[in-house]
């Protein structure tokens, strides 16, 4: 078995010395705590920078004309502090990991035993003939345990990744302003102060604080573990807000995937906040195996009285022959007692009994990195579990649509009864048509091959893949406007739809206009004007601010304050339920045909528009998720759901697959808590949280998570953390059991334990299930084997008792085993029950045949 922690071994003692590494100094835990306090540039005015990074010679009119620090500042930094580079975990050689699974008690008995008859056939060599018994028994013995280490080591060494995920987040070489010249440089050779350009297509080589951007986005999955785009600015903050949550500060590994900025840089390496949480992650302990806890325990109870009652043996022995031979004596007593009342067979039958486990997992798309990991997820308590991509889609869904008082849920309706092939927008009611061709036109999204895709993410476009009605079409875009012309896509050619249009004029989205403009241009008039069409989509309850009028079927009418409330109706029932609303406006307008528009100038119309209606987009949930909730809640499972995203749309989830329920009568079970007041709450009011069945954590942060983890073990109780975001890793690292998603990012794969292929959170419950069975069968394992009396040792316990012995371990689980508690981390896995079992029960009836079948053969 793996990594054991026994101490009262001398076998393991000596071996762990050699192979056992030692614990990383840095208590990562307390540095957790002050990951984000340590970052105060967020909150300074761009002056204030400058100040503080006096000889980086920032221009605050125009930074790209800062002189930036000089060729010999830099070099000095980088000699004083070190490579922009993360921290690495050192590889585990295989010497090391085959040396590791020798660290087992009952294997250090089985050696003991080993060479003991070595010594005993070596001493009677000058007896002839020469006795060759005990020399088989030592040959025996050490084939088996080299056998059964060799499959552990397998298992493991085919599971071990190379700490390559943070590497893969990094970029090689980033462009810097250095005595007053912009060049570029290797990633690893940035220092604090430097000035760097930020491009769309690249990643952000360091932690860095904007000082001037143009419409800035960036995808900051790495650190928040969410995939939309986020608009940053240069603007300082309030102290009290997050350095996560912060808007002016790019973060070492996230991809730019619109626009461009000046940054100075404030921390590079491990000082970053991805080098921090390579840091949780690397410099974390191994964590024991409960399974070899458990034995330990068993050996305990067995070992002790089977040595001592093998010295008693072989004192008397040694009165009565008076010391002849008194080594062999020692080992035969020592085989006969220590190793006969101890199942020495059982460390085989578990191993071989675990592979197939794995073996069987595997098969349900879940990988199990260390074998032993399954006993632990059978007795798991509480699995805590991450929203975006693990108990939804990681795929935003456009699901709703609203027009003028019609709710439409799902595609809507043509207004023709049979359609060949798919329709155009003469086949929808207005203002349907209307709403389809806004979302179409007015967004940047659009339909790639392969080919387009790779360059697309060559550039630093953001890649989505979704599939509707079994037809694989991959977008490049952001994830609202592609979930757009996905959903138009359903019914109708988008990319037929657009050749349609002429788009004159375009303003991009951004955070503080909140919409995004595009003007068509629909015919020429015949006294040199021109009839345009202005379209905008955005944030709905801006839009609507900017209409006098609304698009009916009958067409327009006033918006009126009963239309306005109707608006406001659909947006809060929509924004109840965790959906983002997106609103749609057009107006016809004439122009003269040589007119260039532009935003300063307004010269195209801003007002007295006309309201067309909203979708609703939202990440949906797993298909399979709800049913896995509900079998973690009859398996007496807590489940957690800890994210970034808001709480509103954290709590519209977990009601929608039955995580949280309001059931009149009952008393609540479940609560939301934000992650700002995590890091305040006292001991007392943690308890009170955690007696909670269902809890959802919202807006957390990396190293609240791992308090998430921290505090539940605190309580002994056994928690699985899933995640697939790099954020997730040091949580996962801690955690009892650590589940990543395979799609997830390298780095959380090799923090994990467990790696889910189908990134299906119902897996988990058929792991439980697996595990909760490997523990019964060991159970029934252990009282086979224990009876056995003293000359089967080696004909049985290491020989045909483990065919047998593994057959067992395949037995179905029982009818109930999901339907009861997890079991208490406090439950031995022999208790007083089962060696009563074993040897005033079975053992009896044992003896008793072996006693009859002696007689019958022998009297």
């Amino acid at each position: 078995m793996v990594n054991s922690q026994e101490s009262e071994s001398l076998v393991k003692n000596v071996l762990g010395k050699v192979f056992n590494r030692k614990p990383k100094p840095g208590g990562s835990d307390e540095e957790a705590r002050n990951l984000s306090a340590s970052y105060t540039e967020h909150t300074w005015e761009i002056d204030i920078i400058k100040s503080q990074y006096g000889s980086s010679g920032i221009n605050i009119q125009n930074p790209s004309q800062s002189h930036g620090l000089s060729s010999s500042e830099a070099k000095a930094l980088l000699e004083k502090n070190g490579p922009n580079a993360l921290p690495k975990a050192k590889e585990i050689t295989n010497f090391e990991l085959l040396g590791r699974q020798f660290v087992n008690v009952l294997w250090g008995l089985l050696l003991a035993a080993a060479i003991l008859s070595l010594i005993a056939f070596i001493q009677g060599t000058d007896i002839k003939p020469i006795d060759l018994s005990d020399l088989w028994v030592a040959i025996i013995i050490i084939v088996m345990i080299f056998g059964f280490c060799f499959v552990a080591f397998y298992q493991e060494r085919k599971a071990i990744k190379a700490v390559s995920g943070f590497k893969n987040l990094l970029p090689e070489v980033s462009w810097v302003i250095r005595d007053g010249k912009e060049t570029s440089v290797a990633a690893s050779e940035l220092v604090v102060g430097d000035i760097i350009r930020i491009k769309n297509g690249t990643r952000v080589p360091a932690d860095a604080r904007i000082l001037q951007c143009a419409q800035l986005k960036l995808e900051t999955s790495a650190i928040t573990g969410e995939a939309e785009p986020i608009e940053h600015h240069k603007d300082a903050v309030p102290e009290n807000v997050n350095i996560f949550e912060a808007k002016n500060v790019g973060f070492n590994g996230s991809l730019c995937v619109d626009g461009e900025a000046y940054a100075v840089v404030i921390r590079t390496g491990a000082n970053t906040i991805i080098g921090q949480i390579a840091s949780l992650t690397t410099n974390q302990d191994e964590k024991p195996s409960r399974l070899q806890a458990q034995i330990k325990k068993f050996v305990k109870l067995l070992g002790l009285p089977a040595v001592t009652l093998g010295l008693i043996i072989f004192i008397i022995g040694g009165f009565v022959h008076k010391w002849h031979g008194w080594i062999g004596m020692l080992s035969r007593s020592f085989l006969a007692c220590a190793i006969g009342m101890v199942p020495c067979g059982l460390p085989a039958t578990v191993t071989s009994s675990l592979t197939i486990v794995a073996r069987r997992l595997g098969k349900k798309n879940i990988y199990v990195k260390k074998l032993d990991i399954v006993e632990a997820l059978g007795s798991v308590r509480i699995i805590a579990s991450d929203k975006t991509g693990t108990l939804t889609k990681n795929i935003m869904t456009v699901t709703n649509l609203w027009t003028h008082n019609d709710f439409i849920a799902g595609l809507p309706n043509l207004s023709m009864k049979n359609v060949l092939g798919k329709a155009s927008l003469d086949d929808f009611e207005t203002p349907i048509s209307d709403v389809l061709m806004c979302m179409s036109v007015c967004n940047a999204a659009k339909f790639e091959g392969e080919e387009a895709i790779e360059v697309g993410k060559k550039n630093g476009k953001f890649a989505i893949e979704m599939d509707n009605n079994n037809v694989e079409r991959k977008t490049i875009g952001q994830p609202s406007e592609a979930a757009m012309i996905k959903y138009v896509d359903r019914v109708m050619d988008v990319d037929l739809l657009r050749k349609g249009y002429n788009v004159v004029f375009e303003i991009p989205f951004n955070s503080k206009r909140k919409w995004h403009l595009m003007i068509i241009k629909n015919k020429d008039l015949k006294d040199g004007n021109t009839e345009y069409k202005l379209l905008m989509k955005g944030a709905s309850e801006i839009l609507i601010e900017k209409c006098s009028t609304i698009l009916t079927k009958g067409g327009e009418i006033p918006l009126n304050t009963e239309e306005k409330n109707a608006f406001q109706n659909a947006y809060d029932t929509f924004g109840s339920e965790g959906r983002r609303v997106i609103g749609f406006v057009s107006k016809t307008f004439t122009a003269p045909s040589n007119i260039a528009f532009a935003l300063e100038a307004e010269n195209f119309p801003l007002k007295e528009l006309t309201f067309l209606g909203v979708c609703a987009i939202m990440d949906p949930p797993r298909d399979e998720t709800a049913g896995a909730i509900r079998d973690c809640k009859t398996a007496g499972i807590k489940v957690f759901m800890v994210t970034g995203d808001h709480h509103l749309t954290a709590n519209a989830i977990a009601r929608q697959i039955g995580l949280i329920e309001d059931i009149p009568g009952k008393k609540k079970d479940w609560d939301t808590i934000h992650g700002e007041a995590i890091s305040h709450l006292t001991d007392e009011e943690w308890s009170r949280l955690l007696s909670h069945d269902y809890l959802v954590f919202a807006r957390t942060t990396p190293e609240q998570k791992l308090l998430i983890v921290e505090q539940c073990q605190k309580r002994k109780e056994i928690i699985a953390m899933t995640g697939d975001g790099v954020n997730d890793s040091p949580a996962l690292k801690k955690s009892d059991i650590g589940i990543a998603m395979g799609t997830g990012s390298d780095v959380a794969k090799q923090a994990a334990d467990i790696v889910l292929m189908d990134d299906n959170f119902a897996s988990i419950v058929k792991g439980v299930e697996e595990g909760r069975l490997m523990f019964d069968n060991i159970k029934k394992l252990l009282v086979y084997t224990m009876p056995h009396c003293f000359p089967q040792i080696l004909s049985i316990d290491l020989g045909t008792e483990i065919a047998p012995g593994v057959a067992m371990c395949k037995e179905p689980a029982e009818g109930d085993i999901m339907r009861r508690p997890p079991r208490d981390r406090k439950k031995n896995l022999v208790s007083k029950g089962l060696l009563s079992y074993a040897y005033l029960y079975t053992g009896q009836f044992l003896s008793i045949g072996c006693i009859l079948s002696y007689f019958c053969v022998f009297w």
